[in-house]
């Protein structure tokens, strides 16, 4: 009882009397848990991912995190929002390495409550990491908003490159992720598979395009700067594919029934972090996506100033109502994977079904947000993408600006 009320009376303080009744309730029994989620955005279950990787341009796979935490009052579970780029536990040797006591499977030092785990072995330069080894330090984007609730909500991502081996020591052909922080835990199943592979444009299938983060409810900051420990943004895309695994390789290869034009003929996308391009425009690797804030950014990575825009429509190779400038440039993190669908079960033949091929994009909003567009202290964020017989699918969020938020350092 003694506890239920002193959580009680600090929904009713100041800032300052948050903080010293969070220290007072935190030396009572139990105190105020924090209420904590977490989910895997990607992979899917009965997603394929690759343990086979062929020439030219390897498919990859992403890890996307959701994590939730209710932080009112202080921060009960610290998170560093920076931009890791390379990630900290590939930077270093051997892989996980990050505090330089040659003992892998150390805390990633943005997020260091976050275990994420395998039951596969994983080789990476050099390195065999045992499957139950922490890989979160293997997550390169971390992005962070506050929830009108109080919670901090924080994406975070690593693209799985053909440089990382799955060794797949139970002979299942499939590999569970684990990820864990305070206490709560998601797990996810994922197939092992091969690489898909572009074909020529055969039945028409309209794409589906969405936007995993942020949702409508979310805000983001106004302004944000790299160095000054406020909360970059995440602005992860994805697009799915109808597709059909084609009986005559072994094992059947998936292939688009509509593929996303990539970078040159018969090549798959690039994956992986792109070298900075300049903007506003396209992503030199995917150039019929198109990402558009409607208030004006600037980008502080390369220096671009891209005006607010929005799109309202398109089909046969024609945008409607496009205005403003192409974020794609931006997205730095792309992969390509498969899945079989809602049956689990592999379409053998080219005709529409529930399997599919499935990019994904992401960036860190990272630069500067100025309010410039009809919607007073909100932001609309567009994306579509074009397919090779020119269909379209857009989507739309909007998310609300909150005034700059400083969380503190987690410190070593």
């Amino acid at each position: 009882m003694r506890t239920s009320l002193i959580c009680l009376a600090a929904s009713t303080l100041t800032v300052s009397a948050h903080a010293q009744l969070y220290h007072a309730y935190r030396r009572v029994a139990g105190g105020c848990t924090p209420k904590t989620a977490i989910e895997f955005i990607a992979p899917m279950p009965t997603e394929e991912i690759p343990v086979i990787h062929m020439p030219p341009q390897p498919k990859s796979w992403h890890v996307i995190l959701e994590v939730a935490v209710e932080q009112v009052p202080g921060q009960t579970t610290p998170v560093r929002e920076f931009h890791y780029m390379p990630s900290p536990g590939l930077a270093v040797a051997p892989a996980t390495d990050v505090n330089g006591d040659a003992v892998v499977g150390d805390a990633h030092p943005g997020i260091p409550g976050l275990v994420l785990t395998m039951n596969d072995d994983l080789f990476v330069n050099g390195t065999l990491l045992p499957a139950g080894t922490n890989l979160a330090s293997f997550f390169e984007m971390i992005g962070s908003e506050i929830e009108h609730g109080g919670d901090q909500t924080t994406m975070l991502s690593w693209v799985v490159t053909p440089q990382f081996q799955i060794i797949d020591i139970d002979g299942s052909m499939s590999t569970t992720l684990t990820a864990t922080i305070n206490n709560q835990t998601d797990t996810v199943l994922a197939r092992h598979g091969i690489d898909p592979k572009y074909a020529p444009c055969s039945i028409p299938s309209t794409p589906t395009v969405s936007i995993f983060a942020p949702d409508w409810i979310s805000t983001v900051d106004s302004m944000v700067n790299p160095g000054d420990h406020n909360t970059p943004f995440f602005v992860g895309v994805e697009v799915r594919i109808p597709c059909w695994f084609n009986p005559a390789t072994v094992p059947p290869t998936p292939t688009p029934l509509d593929p996303i034009p990539g970078p040159g003929p018969g090549m798959l996308a690039f994956t992986g972090n792109f070298p900075l391009v300049a903007g506003p425009g396209a992503n030199p690797a995917f150039p019929t996506l198109d990402v558009r804030f409607s208030d004006q950014y600037f980008d502080f990575a390369t220096g671009s100033m891209v005006p607010g825009g929005v799109i309202t429509g398109g089909t046969c190779a024609t945008i409607w109502g496009a205005t403003g400038g192409n974020l794609a440039f931006a997205f730095e993190q792309s992969s390509i994977d498969s899945w079989y669908g809602v049956d689990g079960i592999p379409n053998l033949a080219p005709v529409l079904a529930d399997d599919q091929i499935i990019y994904r994009f992401t960036m860190i909003a990272d630069g500067t947000i100025f309010d410039t567009d009809a919607l007073p202290n909100e932001m609309m964020i567009t994306a579509t993408i074009e397919t090779e017989c020119n269909l379209y699918s857009i989507t739309n969020v909007r998310v609300k600006h909150r005034p700059l938020v400083t969380t503190p350092d987690p410190g070593p």
